[in-house]
């Protein structure tokens, strides 16, 4: 039974036709074509959804993040805001994607990833916020359980272990695993993702 607009919550009617009554959508949302919902989602303003892209089940997507063409993001994965996420980009269930971060075109991340984008936490401190975003290059694939620290660059066809905790930069193509991450070996060329 659809649900009807309720004339006190400003996104109703659009979220209504959207998602058949479970879910909220700014109506500044731009939409590209064939994109898929699950239920509960929600998207908040200044958001930009590509061509082909799935969105799972009780997702968050916070203000002013652009997620690319033919993607697909898992169920409740939270987007924290003013992100940026490539092209053909798969990123599975319960992930956090925190605010301001760059994750480029091709990137795997699966579930339970964790980022974080400040090394100071203000929680009721008396001094500014200051970000330092991760950003995850080209064709990178993310182990399961993974935890990048703020400002990490993790490079092109970077491979992250399961369980890592990413606390300095991984440069292009190299396998890192463990907790602090370090380099454990290159990606075997027949793991190279080239150039689309």
């Amino acid at each position: 039974m659809q649900k009807k607009a309720d004339p006190s919550n400003p996104y109703s009617e659009r979220f209504t036709r959207s998602l058949g009554g479970i879910g909220l959508i700014h109506p500044s949302t731009e939409f590209g074509s064939n994109v898929r919902l699950g239920e509960g989602v929600i998207i908040e303003e200044g958001c930009k959804i590509g061509d082909n892209t799935f969105i799972g089940h009780y997702t968050i997507i916070r203000p002013n993040t652009s997620i690319g063409n033919d993607c697909v993001i898992g169920h409740l994965t939270v987007f924290e805001g003013d992100a940026t996420i490539g092209n053909r980009v798969l990123i599975h269930a319960q992930c956090h994607i925190t605010k301001e971060v760059t994750v480029e075109d091709d990137v795997f991340i699966a579930p339970l990833f964790c980022g974080a984008n400040t090394s100071r936490i203000v929680h009721s401190r008396n001094y500014s916020l200051v970000l330092a975003p991760y950003i995850i290059k080209r064709a990178a694939r993310i182990g399961i359980s993974v935890s990048i620290l703020p400002g990490v660059i993790v490079g092109e066809n970077a491979q992250i272990g399961a369980g890592s905790v990413v606390t300095k930069d991984v440069p292009d193509r190299e396998c890192w695993f463990g907790n602090p991450a370090y380099f454990k070996k290159m990606v075997p060329d027949e793991e190279f993702l080239g150039e689309t």
